[in-house]
């Protein structure tokens, strides 16, 4: 093997992937391409978007005492200050919040991870649904990188959108970037007792535990189709070996109990490893470092 083919099997030219993954993306937007044509017609003749009518739904019963009576199709699950906040947001029309869900792709600054996610049917699944993953996933891979920003808000919502796969990354966050915890902590007891003040406690966690539809639905592409809930505890000790290994998007998806379509959207985090040794965060190290400066 001649070292040029060598230097192109473990790492591409102008920040392409490395050969192998290239090649498998090649096929893998292939097949995608031809999947994804039925969601992208959907799109364009306005068919019904599940989720976006949720939001809808949900700002109206907001106040109303039934927010979290789930009767398909609607089921709503988000905090129910969540549900204030979509009624703002459902005040923008649908085709106007999808055009967001393209718009926001040029933040991952990469040609072709902005190529491959708009050939897979994760983003315009999410597109279609009218759901925000497009959007937690490029909070969290500019949460990686440092930008406060995005660490805020992709913090905000793992409360206000409480879902498993948020979890490995913002442990993660919160673990080697200590200056975050304190806000986290006042932010979560805030939010905690706002709920409360509304009235929704319980009910708000009746509706988070109430996940037995999802394992058998047509949309659930993830182990627990297969072996329903015994994938959870497989699933949490795989994705604390993967966050110990920085591999935040593939500890998301593992430690979800289920895969719904546009969450295969958080492997943008595995697009890059983080730059900065994980070690820089720990207090034990910042002290050294500091020392040493002095």
């Amino acid at each position: 093997m001649s070292d040029r083919l060598r230097r192109a099997w473990h790492a591409g030219p102008n920040g392409l992937p490395a050969l192998p993954l290239a090649g498998i993306l090649t096929v893998a937007a292939a097949f995608s391409l031809y999947s994804i044509l039925p969601v992208v017609e959907a799109v364009f003749t306005g068919y019904y978007a599940f989720d976006w009518e949720n939001f809808v739904e949900a700002a109206a019963r907001l106040g109303q005492g039934d927010l979290y009576e789930i009767d398909y199709p609607y089921a709503f699950r988000w905090s129910p200050f969540a549900a204030w906040i979509l009624g703002v947001v459902t005040l923008l029309p649908l085709w106007l919040w999808q055009i967001l869900h393209v718009a926001v792709l040029p933040l991952l600054r990469s040609w072709w991870l902005v190529a491959a996610c708009l050939v897979t049917y994760p983003l315009w699944f999410d597109i279609q649904t009218g759901n925000i993953m497009i959007f937690v996933a490029v909070a969290g891979f500019w949460a990686i990188r440092e930008n406060r920003v995005a660490t805020a808000l992709f913090l905000g919502l793992t409360v206000l959108v409480p879902r498993p796969l948020m979890l490995p990354l913002a442990a993660w966050i919160l673990w080697y970037r200590p200056t975050w915890r304190m806000p986290f902590i006042l932010f979560f007891a805030a939010h905690t007792m706002l709920v409360v003040v509304m009235g929704y406690g319980p009910e708000w966690i009746g509706a988070l535990l109430t996940v037995e539809t999802e394992f058998a639905s047509d949309f659930n592409f993830g182990p627990s189709l297969l072996i329903g809930l015994a994938w959870v505890p497989i699933g949490i000790g795989l994705a604390a070996w993967l966050t110990r290994r920085n591999r935040l998007g593939l500890a998301s998806l593992a430690i979800s109990p289920y895969w719904l379509p546009y969450y295969f959207l958080m492997l943008v985090l595995e697009s890059r490893t983080t730059e900065v040794p994980p070690e820089r965060y720990s207090g034990t190290q910042a002290a050294r470092t500091a020392s040493e400066d002095r």
